[in-house]
């Protein structure tokens, strides 16, 4: 159920990325304004997730579920009457205050409920509701917005979190609440370097894909000469592939070594974002539409790969303040989210959708750097937390 209601979440965050264009023709705004719905969302969510799980410390886990995706669902719902992009825009900032308080509560709820030598794959599965939306739900948002407008695919958003909400409240035990932790408190998880290098390291991994994922729609159109029904049918492979990384890192995380395996993981998702400019001047051809496949698919799994990683690495790292540091490493998604869209729209600003791919690369690339920081000051660091706030 945690897995279902991370999937509403999922598809309603992203499934703009697949109706960019017929957003910003739409409201009669440009491709990078209408690229801000994505931005704000995501930096709103960043930001707000460590203040609100602060405030909403006290409440019960399952009644915390059900009211922020009751919350997430109206304000999907309520682009059909919004017709101008100011309060779409808020639209968009309330459901972003809403998937902050709800992603990080599921990911507490689904390690307190596993056994220590299953919690890689409890992650994995609750993590899987995202990919599963970038495999089912953004397609079938970008298909449904084909067909009926891109405001009937909010709609769709509206009743998946309807159904998922219902689920939760039929199936989900009572779960004892952790001890209330203040936010300065929260922000002392981070005084280890090996802790924020994790926390960066994870928001450069989802910000360097979305230097090109936020402009999708424009990007492939521009390599395949695809429309939306081509466009939707390549945002299910990525998709596809995307459950087949999670369920890679969840494996992984369980049995293999961290440092080299995200490694390998920031050197494909390097390459792989690389392709995209690289295909430019074969733009239009089978051999292009082949390239952004194989590339749509390889940076795909290494990137869903990240994230059950991530979520093990801290809780490894700060066993005695895991719900704290799970909750900021939410907020490092969506603010990796939030700046790779944001990088993206000044490259289009001031150079074009072709050079996307090399600024993503280059922002990958830097996650070694990173990997490479925080591997040194893991060997100097102690682990954990303050006892006080364990769980």
């Amino acid at each position: 159920m945690l897995a279902l209601g991370t999937f509403a979440i999922g598809t309603g965050s992203f499934v703009f990325a697949g109706l960019l264009g017929d957003v910003a023709v739409d409201l009669s705004v440009s491709v990078g304004t209408a690229g801000q719905l994505i931005t704000l969302y995501a930096i709103v969510y960043a930001v707000g997730s460590p203040v609100l799980v602060t405030v909403t410390g006290a409440v019960a886990r399952r009644r915390l579920l059900i009211f922020s995706l009751a919350v997430f669902a109206v304000a999907n719902v309520a682009a059909v009457v919004l017709y101008s992009f100011g309060p779409l825009l808020a639209s968009r900032i309330v459901a972003a205050c809403a998937a902050a308080v709800f992603t990080p509560t599921t990911a507490v709820v689904a390690a307190s409920l596993a056994t220590p030598e299953r919690r890689g794959r409890a992650l994995a599965t609750v993590t899987g509701g995202l990919t599963i939306a970038f495999a089912f739900g953004i397609p079938l948002g970008t298909l449904v917005g084909e067909y009926f407008g891109w405001r009937a695919a909010f709609v769709l958003v509206g009743v998946l979190g309807a159904v998922a909400l219902v689920g939760i409240a039929a199936l989900l035990p009572v779960i004892e609440n952790p001890p209330p932790v203040s936010l300065r408190d929260r922000m002392l998880a981070v005084e280890q370097p090996a802790v924020v290098a994790a926390l960066g390291l994870t928001a450069i991994g989802l910000g360097s894909g979305f230097v090109v994922f936020t402009y999708v729609d424009p990007l492939l159109g521009d390599l395949t000469s695809f429309g939306g029904r081509g466009i939707s049918g390549m945002l299910l492979l990525f998709g596809l592939a995307a459950i087949g990384g999670n369920v890679l890192g969840g494996y992984g995380a369980d049995r293999w070594g961290y440092g080299r395996s995200m490694t390998v993981i920031f050197v494909v998702i390097a390459l792989s974002l690389l392709t995209f400019s690289l295909l430019t001047p074969l733009a239009g051809s089978i051999s292009a539409v082949v390239g952004a496949g194989v590339a749509l698919v390889t940076w795909s799994v290494a990137g869903w790969a990240i994230t059950p990683f991530q979520q093990y690495r801290l809780i490894e790292l700060a066993p005695h303040t895991q719900n704290i540091v799970l909750s900021l490493n939410a907020s490092a998604i969506y603010l990796g989210q939030g700046v790779g869209a944001g990088i993206g729209a000044l490259v289009i600003l001031f150079g074009s959708l072709a050079s996307l791919g090399w600024v993503a690369a280059l922002c990958a690339a830097a996650g070694l750097v990173v990997l490479l920081f925080g591997a040194r000051s893991s060997a100097r660091s102690p682990k954990g937390g303050p006892e006080e706030h364990s769980n």
